[in-house]
């Protein structure tokens, strides 16, 4: 048993890619090499059975419930994941095995990696426990990075980071868990140790409540001014999720590139639609 403690988990990976290691553990090496060959293939194979949708830990979090709506009832207009996003999320999955990889070569005892728990019936996977500790490892925008460094990240979490490892921390009896962050710009690490709990049966609670519904629930966000424009557009939010254009075809919305970057436009307005009671 390791007598580290996860305060110093970045100055010791940072140390070890300084000086190396002579000795590499060659069954942590493997196990690097297998979780990477999964992350892969999760990505690339396409089952023909097909899997019923189901809420899991990692999206009770999401502040949009109306898009969790369509996932479970189904929207013949979702986009489908784009060739990048897929990288990016095997990109995730292998920075995840990396640091897994590089905490144990380092000398920190990695535990219950994957572990599958649940809460109120639902389901979800931890990444590990590292020197006792809940760990989440998240990729992260240079943006989303500061939040983890200055403990900003409760008062922004615009992907229900807080409510999914609160499940985590309180299904294990923790009464913390702590988040290890990579910047996919520069490289830098960094942990946020989190400590006021997120009340998850609640959310839970109220998810399943706005899933179960007949019709979706409100929109979770309004459009926002556009000044080149002089109109609306739709948040960051809902320009990346993938049920936009049913979700506001009410309204209409147009793509405008500018800076190679999609812009969607509101096309009419929300005063022009009065029977819109969708915030």
């Amino acid at each position: 048993m390791s007598d580290k403690k996860i305060d110093t988990l970045v100055e010791d990976i940072n140390s070890l890619l300084d000086t190396g290691t002579k000795n590499p553990d060659r069954e942590a090496l493997f196990a690097l090499a297998v979780t990477v060959m999964d992350g892969v293939r999760r990505q690339l194979w396409v089952s023909s059975a097909g899997s019923k949708p189901a809420l899991r830990m990692s999206n009770i979090g999401k502040p949009c419930t109306r898009s969790l709506w369509y996932d479970l009832n189904g929207d013949d207009k979702k986009e489908p994941l784009r060739p990048e996003t897929k990288i990016k999320f095997m990109m995730g999955d292998i920075v995840e095995a990396l640091l897994i990889y590089l905490a144990k070569e380092a000398g920190h005892e990695v535990t219950k990696q994957q572990a599958e728990v649940e809460i109120d019936g639902i389901k979800g996977h931890i990444d590990s426990f590292i020197d006792g500790e809940l760990v989440d490892i998240k990729s992260s925008s240079s943006y989303g990075m500061k939040k983890f460094k200055n403990g900003t990240l409760p008062n922004d979490d615009p992907f229900g980071y807080i409510d999914q490892i609160s499940g985590y921390a309180r299904a294990f009896g923790k009464d913390q868990a702590t988040f290890v962050a990579f910047d996919k710009s520069t490289g830098e690490l960094a942990t946020y140790t989190h400590k006021d709990l997120s009340d998850t049966s609640a959310k839970i609670k109220k998810v399943r409540a706005d899933t179960s519904r007949k019709t979706p629930p409100k929109r979770a966000f309004e459009p926002v001014d556009d000044k080149p424009s002089g109109g609306k557009k739709l948040n960051v939010n809902c320009s990346y999720c993938a049920h936009k254009e049913t979700c506001w075809e009410d309204i209409g919305v147009d793509a405008k590139f500018r800076y190679g970057r999609p812009v969607f436009i509101i096309k009419g307005s929300i005063e022009d639609n009065p029977n819109d009671h969708s915030f």
